[in-house]
């Protein structure tokens, strides 16, 4: 009776959190999708895609605070989730490693802005994103994962998205305000950092204490491969858009950035999944691995089957998707929506048996060299298709990567030997 009991709790309550992630994705893209379009009529093609240039910069610098904590520390929570001195030392070590990684970021930062003229001529625009870099670092979303505590992320970004669209529709009206707008999703990003802190001290009663470097060396030992991988994600991820932004103009990365965005968009509905499972299966891979896969195995199929469903509507409604969407001035984004529409199903998978599969099963190092590989892929078809095809290039770019990405992650995980060799 108490095992039944047991399972039903645990699906129940694994349900419940990705209901509640599934909701916090509603509010985090519907929401933004009523200020889409007005986004991208209001500043235009060019000025929306240096809008997205400047946010894949500053993109990097989140990316180096975060460190693979995202994944890490995730895991590390939920392991240690009844241990509150645990739960204490894994924090303040992590928050400590996050701020000193931050004043390096910005001493690069302001070093680039200042003498780098392709980042020098928007100096206003450049340094409010960084204002998304310091919230995104004290964000402790891994924390409330790891915990599978999700209401209060609901609560959280519901509250500052519905500002930041308040403001957008108060303070956007030209091309000009594109500080402005920048501005506002800092502002959106340092609310997020500072409020859910407070709930994780409040309501989890956690202790800052000053961490013990030994701590602080074994937390970046756990991150380093992981951070590795982010690198190289972000390589074929962000990297497409700044070197777009590189080697083609403003206007071209509007056009690319307005199709990733609806792409973005569909593909952000299955992140409930991934971030709700992993916890999950971090668990499950210590203590019943069977039912780790079995887990794994059935989220695959039934999450798989309805994105490629999804990406083939996509597919054959481009066209009236973007012009209700992005505008007449945004044809050009019709073709590069079709080429980049099965890319929630793909990455999808990827995130099946790389992530919830290879990092739960100790296979960072298997994950990792898949992902330097893509990158490597990724960032020589960009700088072979990019100068002379603009978007296009970057679209096939980022689908031939992942494409790889996804197959090589399904090759490692259905033929290693000692894949639960922990």
């Amino acid at each position: 009776m108490r095992v039944g009991f047991f399972r039903f709790s645990f699906k129940s309550e694994l349900l419940q959190n990705v209901l509640s992630l599934s909701f916090l994705q509603v509010i985090n893209n519907f929401l933004p999708l009523i200020t889409f379009p007005y986004l991208v009529r209001v500043l235009g093609p060019e000025k929306f895609g240096l809008v997205s240039f400047v946010t894949a910069f500053s993109a990097y610098f989140s990316m180096i605070t975060d460190f693979g904590f995202n994944f890490s520390a995730t895991q590390q929570i939920s392991i240690y989730r009844n241990e509150k001195k645990k739960l204490a030392s894994i924090v303040s070590s992590v928050y400590a490693i996050k701020f000193l990684l931050l004043i390096l970021c910005f001493i690069i930062f302001f070093l680039l802005i200042s003498f780098i003229p392709k980042f020098s001529f928007e100096k206003e625009l450049f340094f409010f994103s960084f204002l998304i870099v310091l919230g995104a670092t004290f964000t402790p979303m891994w924390f409330f994962q790891g915990l599978e505590e999700m209401k209060q992320l609901v609560l959280v970004s519901t509250l500052s998205k519905i500002l930041m669209i308040v403001g957008i529709f108060l303070f956007i009206q030209s091309p000009a305000d594109d500080a402005i707008y920048m501005l506002l999703i800092g502002a959106s990003s340092i609310l997020n950092a500072v409020a859910l802190t407070a709930m994780m001290k409040k309501y989890y009663k956690v202790a800052f204490v000053i961490p013990a470097l030994h701590e602080m060396f074994y937390q970046l030992r756990e991150s380093y491969l992981l951070f590795i991988s982010s690198v190289s994600i972000s390589l074929y991820t962000t990297t497409n858009i700044f070197l777009l932004g590189l080697l083609s103009s403003s206007a071209e990365v509007g056009y690319f950035a307005a199709a990733d965005k609806i792409r973005a968009g569909i593909q952000s509905f299955a992140n409930p999944i991934n971030q709700a499972l992993y916890p999950r299966m971090a668990f499950l891979s210590k203590n019943n691995k069977e039912q780790s896969e079995q887990l794994l195995m059935k989220f695959t199929l039934v999450g798989g089957a309805a994105l490629f469903a999804v990406g083939m509507v996509i597919f054959f409604f481009a066209k009236p998707l973007i012009l209700l969407l992005a505008g007449n001035a945004y044809s050009k984004s019709v073709y590069i929506l079709q080429i980049i529409a099965l890319l929630p199903f793909i990455i999808y998978l990827s995130n099946m048996f790389g992530i919830q599969g290879l990092l739960n099963f100790g296979k960072k190092k298997e994950f990792t060299a898949i992902i330097i590989f893509g990158s490597v892929i990724s960032i020589s078809l960009s700088f072979f298709l990019v100068p002379t095809h603009g978007s296009f290039g970057s679209a096939f770019s980022v689908l031939a990567t992942e494409i790889f990405v996804t197959l090589g992650m399904i090759y490692f995980y259905f033929t290693k030997k000692n894949l639960h060799e922990v």
